[in-house]
């Protein structure tokens, strides 16, 4: 016997007219040429494969350009999008879902269930050496982590096509936050004969096919990417703008001077801005608690991060509020935990560090310094590698301050290019490196399951077998608060192993033109999908 489950948030979206845009009647529009969005994403993305990319610049674009089963509303709330709904057999495990019949890809080619299963056994698949591939495994999808380890071939990764329009997916254990991971891009559907045909250059204009509300047309590294409106997205008709344009502007300050030029729409900007922003032009402040959090991770398998007294002592010796109250200064709050306070169905226990004094976290770190063998006679050398951004620079230098000032480290900064960090990254070629995470969905596992060790997201390699117990008991515990439990201690192990310093929970903090509509202001995840916005006449 199946129950049809249809959740609140589906089942109210199969009965609204439209995904897209919702622009309230009297709006005045600008004219259809000038719908032209135009946004920083930053940095050059690494990749936009949808089972490839792994950091904020190619999601953003990737999240445009292609759509899965579910997205999310302005609330940050599930939205289905390639699913219409779904039935979920008696032991929880098996989700039958029904795909939406009108969805094509760019080319005008029918979106099918064969998309969706070649899309996730080629994020598990070990041949494509996806930095995303654990996303597959927390899905908790069966034999995902024998595929994903090389023990059984793609095919064997439970979900199956039962025709053009019905997609089952099979887990090894019910999986309470299951749905909320099919918004991200890891699960979306992939056009298999257009990836055979080009391989890694399938993302290329001209090449690409793509199911979103834009289809990429231009592409200048190091400069810019253009997409344009689908014609063919199965809710064309509700889409308003035309083009979205992502400018790749590394300096804040360049993107505040061409955001007051009024070349940009939407930017971040640099932090000595704020109060002057705040004062002057609050209507273009975006600025409300997000899902993410700022922290440096410790190389473990490099002397001396190898030592968790050593770890430990640099952790506590980082003055948390100084960073978010002198520094940034735009509603951070101080971090001692991976994960936010705000995460759905989390209750935070306050980490053993964070209920210490400001001075009793420096003698600890002291002591634990002088009995890892440093101290005046032999000061300890360490470097800090950050990706190029005037932020992270700043936050960098006060770090080595504290660390030179508390503790006699002499700390040496080294910057580079986003592609090259995260490189650099991926081969262990760092010894402390600056790292922020944003939920991928708002559930505390998003943040705890990247330290485990099986997580590519694991860049300090850090490995303990009671952590990964934990997780994987969370994993499967239907009780809320028995997950809620085992999260906490999950927590307590991090900040008693040190494997990472958190140093900050984000605030989402933008420039936006007051013209801009549709922005989801209230979407945690800080999700900007440009089929929602629209350009008014001012």
């Amino acid at each position: 016997m199946k129950r049809t489950l249809i959740a609140g948030a589906v089942a109210a979206l199969i009965s609204l007219p439209a995904l897209a845009a919702q622009v309230p009647a009297g709006t005045k529009l600008l004219p259809s040429a000038q719908q032209t969005f135009v946004r920083n994403i930053g940095t050059e993305p690494a990749s936009i494969d949808p089972q490839m990319v792994e950091e904020s610049a190619g999601s953003d674009i990737v999240n445009d350009l292609f759509e899965g089963l579910y997205t999310l509303d302005g609330d940050g709330k599930l939205q289905a999008a390639g699913a219409l709904g779904y039935e979920l057999d008696d032991t929880g495990t098996i989700y039958t879902f029904k795909l939406r019949p009108d969805a094509k890809w760019s080319n005008g080619e029918p979106v099918t269930a064969a998309d969706y299963v070649y899309g996730w056994q080629r994020a598990a698949d070990p041949k494509n050496a996806s930095n995303y591939a654990w996303f597959i495994e927390l899905t908790g999808v069966a034999n995902a982590s024998e595929v994903v380890q090389g023990k059984k071939s793609p095919d064997a990764l439970g979900i199956k096509a039962l025709d053009d329009h019905t997609l089952q997916v099979t887990l090894k254990a019910p999986v309470p936050f299951f749905l909320k991971t099919l918004s991200h891009y890891t699960t979306f559907p992939a056009p298999k004969a257009t990836i055979e045909k080009f391989g890694h250059e399938w993302v290329k204009p001209g090449n690409i096919v793509s199911n979103g509300a834009f289809a990429l047309k231009e592409w200048t590294p190091n400069e810019r990417l253009i997409a344009e409106r689908n014609p063919h997205y199965w809710d064309n008709e509700h889409t308003v703008l035309n083009k979205v344009i992502y400018l790749e502007i590394v300096s804040d300050t360049a993107a505040y001077n061409r955001y007051r030029a009024s070349e940009l729409h939407y930017t971040t900007y640099p932090l000595e801005q704020y109060q002057q922003i705040k004062r002057q032009s609050p209507d273009e402040l975006v600025s409300a608690p997000m899902l993410a959090t700022y922290y440096y991770v410790f190389n473990t398998q490099r002397k001396p991060f190898d030592d968790v007294r050593v770890r430990k002592a640099l952790s506590l010796a980082i003055d948390r509020d100084t960073i978010t109250e002198k520094i940034l200064g735009q509603g951070q709050l101080s971090a001692f935990s991976l994960t936010p306070p705000s995460v759905d169905g989390f209750e935070l226990k306050r980490p053993a560090s964070e209920l210490m004094s400001k001075e009793a976290r420096i003698k600890q770190a002291k002591a634990l310094l002088a009995e890892a063998g440093y101290g005046p006679q032999n000061p300890l050398d360490v470097d800090i590698l950050y990706n190029t951004n005037e932020g992270h620079k700043k936050i960098a230098l006060a770090i080595s301050s504290m660390w030179k000032h508390n503790l006699g480290v002499k700390a040496e900064l080294n910057n580079m290019e986003w592609k090259t960090m995260v490189s650099a990254l991926n081969e262990g070629d760092f010894g402390v490196s600056r790292y922020s995470w944003n939920g991928d969905y708002n559930d505390a596992s998003t943040f705890l399951d990247i330290m485990t060790s099986s997580s590519s997201a694991n860049s300090g390699k850090w490995f303990n077998k009671a952590y990964d117990a934990l997780l994987a008991k969370a994993h499967d515990a239907k009780d809320p608060a028995e997950r809620n439990r085992l999260y906490q201690q999950a927590e307590a192990l991090i900040d008693e192993e040190a494997p990472i310093a958190p140093v900050y929970f984000y605030v989402k903090s933008r420039l936006l033109k007051p013209f801009v509509k549709g922005y989801p202001y209230h979407n945690p995840q800080d999700l900007v999908y440009a089929k929602d916005l629209y350009l008014t006449a001012q």
